[in-house]
Order: C-alpha cells, then sequence, then structure tokens
C-alpha cells in the first residue's frame, strides 16, 4: 500500500515464467492518477471495485488468478466477493483490514495519546510531503490514495469495516491463499479463522488444497515481515508460483496490486 509496482522486482521474473502477468498501481498510488475520492467507506470500496474492474474489462481478462498485498489485499477481497466469476484463485499476502478492533482499547500512556491526537488529522504521508524543500522531491503528486485509505481506517491500523466480517459473504468456489509473515504486525490468525468459516477447525496449506482437501489455504513464511514478499523472496516467489498453477487453464492470467 502507498507503493507502485516496483516493490515486486524480486518476484516478477519468476512469477511471469509459463504465465503472462499484469501488475498495476492502485488509484492514488505509483504511477496511476490521483482522482478525488469521496469521504465514506462505501464510496472509497465502489470506486476502487469499480476502477479494477474497468481495469479487467479494457483488458480482454475473463479469469485470473488476482492477488494483494497489505491495502491491494483488502480490495482484492473485495473485488472477488463483487465480481467472482473472473477470479480463478484468491491470493493474499500480509492483507490489512481483517482484524477487528477489540472493544478494550490497549493503555495508551498519556503522552502518546496527545501525539496521535495531533496527528489524527493528517493522511500517513504527510510528514514527507511537509518536508520544506525537499518535500517536491520526495512525493510530487497529491495524496489521493492516502486519503482514500485514511477515510477507510479508524485508528491503531484497524479497518472501519473489518473484512473478517463479511468474507463470508466470499463465493465458497473461489479457492483462497493466504501468505503472512511471521514477523508481521498483521495478525496471521485471521487466516485461519476464515478457515474455519468454510471448514471446521482445521488448519490447511496449499499441499492439502492441491490435493483437494482446502478452499483455503493459509502459509506462514517464519523468517519474513510485512513486505514478505521481499524478506524472503524465494519462498515467497515458490509459494505464489505453486498456488498460480494450481488453478490455471488457458484462459487464465495473474494479477498484482
Amino acid at each position: 500500500m502507498g507503493a507502485g509496482i516496483g516493490i515486486w522486482v524480486l518476484n516478477l521474473d519468476t512469477i511471469a515464467k509459463g504465465r503472462r502477468v499484469y501488475a498495476l498501481d492502485l488509484l492514488g498510488f505509483g504511477r496511476s492518477s490521483r482522482p478525488h475520492f469521496p469521504s465514506s467507506v462505501e464510496g472509497v470500496e465502489d470506486q476502487y471495485m469499480s476502477s479494477i474492474e474497468q481495469w479487467r474489462s479494457a483488458n480482454n481478462l475473463t479469469r485470473f488468478t488476482l492477488l494483494g498485498h497489505s491495502f491491494g489485499g483488502y480490495l482484492a477481497t473485495l473485488y472477488a466477493k463483487k465480481y467472482p466469476q473472473h477470479i480463478a484463485h484468491l491470493v493474499l499476502a500480509d492483507p490489512w483490514g481483517f482484524t477487528q478492533m477489540p472493544e478494550e482499547k490497549m493503555q495508551i500512556p498519556l503522552r502518546w495519546k496527545l501525539v496521535i491526537n495531533v496527528l489524527k488529522p493528517f493522511n500517513i504521508f504527510s510528514g514527507l510531503r511537509a518536508a520544506g524543500p525537499l518535500g517536491p522531491r520526495l512525493v510530487n503528486k497529491n495524496p489521493s490514495g492516502e486519503v482514500a485509505f485514511k477515510s477507510l481506517h479508524l485508528e491503531m491500523g484497524y479497518a472501519q469495516s473489518p473484512l473478517i466480517d463479511r468474507i463470508s459473504d466470499l463465493d465458497r468456489d473461489i479457492p483462497v491463499t493466504m501468505i503472512y509473515g511471521a514477523q508481521s504486525w498483521m495478525d496471521p490468525t485471521n487466516g485461519y479463522r476464515v478457515q474455519i468459516l468454510d471448514r471446521e477447525d482445521k488448519y490447511l496449506t496449499l499441499q492439502e488444497m492441491r490435493e483437494g482437501m482446502a478452499p483455503v489455504a493459509v502459509e506462514l513464511i517464519l523468517n519474513a515481515g510485512h513486505h514478505v514478499y521481499a524478506d524472503d523472496p524465494e519462498r515467497f516467489n515458490s509459494l505464489l508460483s505453486e498456488a498460480c498453477s494450481m488453478y490455471e487453464s488457458a484462459d487464465t492470467s495473474s494479477s498484482i496490486q
């Protein structure tokens, strides 16, 4: 989230062996345009869904494996829910937006509460944009993507409308692979909770998915953090290539966001 397709530099060549791969920057990020977004959760999500669907149609894709990382995983899940007919396999790499905000908030020292309240009105890259004469050299486009993300975000990294409450609506015929970094701040237990929604108390892997046992597979890369694709690209590329090949056919491509 907040980066361009260049972050996949350690992955694209491997993933593209034997298949066509499309990599896109989300609206408001990378080299994509910076449109105005609504301030509501529904408005932001609808605008992103519409843009991804327009992109799919313009590229004449019928069914494809869809991969999203972090915020891209949040949007990929929503797209798969809305347009299940186009998704052969949904792959989520350390996805953001699944965890519910706990009813009892963690105890934060008063001084840090004051800092959080001061910073709350700003988007996540305001510091770079306020870096004086150097700011425009660091970030020279308007922050529409960050503003959109802020509309979906509560505090302390939680989503206003957590996906764990909504993923049960996902078409059960769509296989899902969730790849987490063991050192990430994302909670991998959400992946296991998604599995339990579909299969009772069974934590399954890609190998078991290949054997027809699991519509949802969860993989944990031990020496990786949130940027799981870069922290251990060899392991990540192996898992992703396996996930892509599992449901590939002549009319299936792969898309990364």
